[in-house]
């Protein structure tokens, strides 16, 4: 999509953009729980496979968009930044839960949920390895580490079905106001509210190169950062209402799901520009994937150790978490440019 827009058009629309994704994304729970419960997918699995893809829609379209105009820098940051900020969002899931006794962690510490927090590290560390290949790396329009990235991601998807099994509660709490949906109605649903997303994430993009070259913000910087935060604004949206329904577990595997599925979105960039994405990554990008290993890690210590209690409404883990991303937001500008 390409079209000409003021800078004060350019904010009007992005600010519509990012309500419709709330407002729509908002639905999401009660639809995904009723087709993970109908289906018997199981909240691990459907959540993994339906939530990861449909509220990373905004990321694909601006991934996508920017890979056909050649201008790949504010997706990467896009992508890279939105791993961490999706990762910090168990804080704020965490505190919403503040009512619960028990910390969110500590609620989803089945061995779906530590192992797809392995694999998304494995995923990031791939994405670390791919920065170390010569940019001319390029056959068949890809590169090795981009392969292999998707065949982890593929191969997790696998695993979490089989593994889900093995944990004791796989139930999703349907709301009340899912007795209204039948089989039909959901997958339309989700298709209509897949396709809302998608076009809104397109006008994020459009909208967003224009803002962060009109404040003449770094895209890295701008695609870390501000973009997103609201491209995340799906996983906030749906996250909390999963909340408000006592539903712990597609939490867990939308947000560390989510994230493993983002990185696969450079293959398609790669396949698009004939350009090798990863070995021109800017050290920003690189720093960005190694908070989200250290959050992530933080994270599954505090399933496996189970840590009882809260303070002030948050586990130990989410104050750890919380403290070592506002430092990582300082040491951002102390980061230097190029890669």
């Amino acid at each position: 999509m390409d079209f000409e827009l003021s800078f004060s058009q350019s904010i009007i629309v992005f600010i519509i953009s990012v309500l419709c994704i709330w407002y729509f994304c908002n639905k999401l729970s009660v639809v995904v729980n009723f087709i993970d419960d109908k289906f018997n997918l199981g909240s691990a699995f459907g959540g993994t496979i339906i939530l990861s893809i449909v509220t990373n829609l905004p990321e694909i379209a601006i991934t996508i968009s920017g890979a056909l105009k050649g201008n790949v820098d504010l997706a990467v940051g896009n992508i890279l930044g939105g791993i961490v900020v999706q990762s910090v969002l168990l804080v704020l899931f965490d505190f919403s839960g503040r009512k619960e006794s028990k910390p969110l962690t500590t609620i989803t510490n089945t061995k779906t949920s530590i192992l797809q927090g392995l694999f998304l590290i494995i995923i990031l560390l791939f994405v670390i390895l791919g920065k170390q290949f010569n940019e001319t790396l390029v056959f068949a329009r890809t590169t090795p580490p981009e392969i292999l990235i998707l065949v982890v991601w593929l191969v997790s998807i696998l695993a979490m079905r089989k593994f889900q099994s093995a944990d004791t509660d796989n139930t999703s709490t349907v709301s009340s106001v899912s007795s209204k949906l039948t089989k039909t109605s959901a997958i339309i649903s989700l298709i209509v509210i897949s396709i809302i997303v998608l076009i809104f994430g397109v006008l994020l993009e459009t909208t967003s190169d224009t803002i962060a070259t009109h404040l003449n913000i770094n895209g890295v910087i701008f695609g870390a950062t501000i973009l997103a935060l609201v491209t995340s604004l799906p996983e906030i949206s749906g996250g909390l209402a999963f909340v408000r329904d006592k539903s712990y577990e597609p939490i867990i595997s939308d947000i560390f799901g989510g994230n493993a599925f983002l990185p696969v979105l450079f293959l398609p960039a790669t396949i698009i520009t004939n350009k090798a994405i990863l070995p021109t990554a800017e050290n920003i990008d690189i720093y960005l994937t190694a908070v989200a290993i250290l959050i992530t890690c933080i994270y599954i210590i505090g399933m496996i150790v189970s840590a009882p209690g809260k303070i002030f409404g948050l586990s130990r883990n989410s104050w750890i978490v919380l403290i070592i991303y506002v430092l990582s937001i300082v040491g951002m500008f102390f980061v230097p440019e190029g890669g």
